[in-house]
């Protein structure tokens, strides 16, 4: 992350987490990109840098949801359950 990062935040965070694999806690590894790289988005005046490390903040801070997690993971395993009916 530096003054090249193209923008905006929101897409790339959507696309980074669309990346991740089905197995892999977005929260942690949101923690773990902003140990990497927040010291040096800080010293960028990228408003996108600024932007996506706020939005690593909220992700890394989100709490566990009771549903089973992220969106695919939940419906698949509604249609597992639904299926076995």
């Amino acid at each position: 992350m530096g003054d090249e990062f193209p923008g905006p935040a929101e897409d790339m965070l959507l696309s980074w987490m669309l990346s991740l694999d089905m197995a892999t806690d977005a929260r942690h590894a949101a923690a773990q990109l902003l140990t990497r790289y927040e010291a040096a988005a800080a010293q960028t005046a990228n408003p996108h840098v600024a932007r996506l490390a706020d939005l690593l903040r909220q992700t890394a801070a989100a709490e566990n949801s009771r549903a089973g997690g992220r969106g695919r993971v939940a419906a698949r395993r509604a249609a597992t359950r639904h299926s076995a009916d």
